[in-house]
């Protein structure tokens, strides 16, 4: 005796979604959807005198490997989404100086593994107007030795995946991870 063929049911019609039915979110076992906003937000990356020295001419030690500007701008760039995300998470964590020129703007550091060892991009976010900001790139070092500041952040990133960390008295602290 041969097997019966399966009968496969097959949805006939049209899926209703419900747009006033209630339904767990991150925030709420019972939320209606209201509406959805998505904001471009306009970057500038600038290139601070320091570092283009030494890019180009390197310092007493001679040229600065792994520092170019285009592993520079692809960093930079790679770090906003992971730089929101801790800002939304951390509380009091805050990456974006609102004045320019300031002797005490906020500087993060950037870190990421390459071929030469541990590359450190030193910036600083400044709000201009509305959604238009600009970073600024003071210095880029590959060195596993680079020195942070007590109370500075540092984020290691890789890839999608990244790491923010804070020096407390002299010691580097993970604050959170975004894997």
């Amino acid at each position: 005796m041969g097997k019966r063929p399966r009968r496969i049911n097959e949805l006939i019609g049209e899926v209703i979604v419900d747009e006033l039915a209630y339904s767990e979110n991150k925030g709420s076992k019972k939320a209606r959807k209201v509406t959805e906003k998505s904001e471009q937000v306009h970057i500038e990356i600038w290139y601070d005198k320091h570092y283009v020295n030494r890019v180009q001419f390197g310092d007493e030690d001679g040229k600065r490997s792994g520092i170019d500007e285009s592993d520079i701008k692809d960093l930079v760039s790679n770090s906003i989404c992971h730089l929101i995300y801790y800002a939304f998470q951390i509380k009091n964590f805050s990456f974006v100086n609102s004045k320019k020129l300031s002797t005490h703007s906020t500087r993060v550091v950037l870190q990421k593994e390459a071929a030469e060892g541990l590359l450190n991009v030193a910036v600083g976010f400044y709000h201009i107007v509305d959604n238009k900001y600009e970073v600024t790139v003071f210095t880029a070092m590959v060195s596993d030795a680079f020195r942070i500041s007590d109370g500075q952040y540092t984020i290691l990133i890789d890839g999608a995946n990244s790491a923010l960390f804070k020096m407390d008295n002299r010691k580097l602290v993970e604050m959170d991870s975004n894997p």
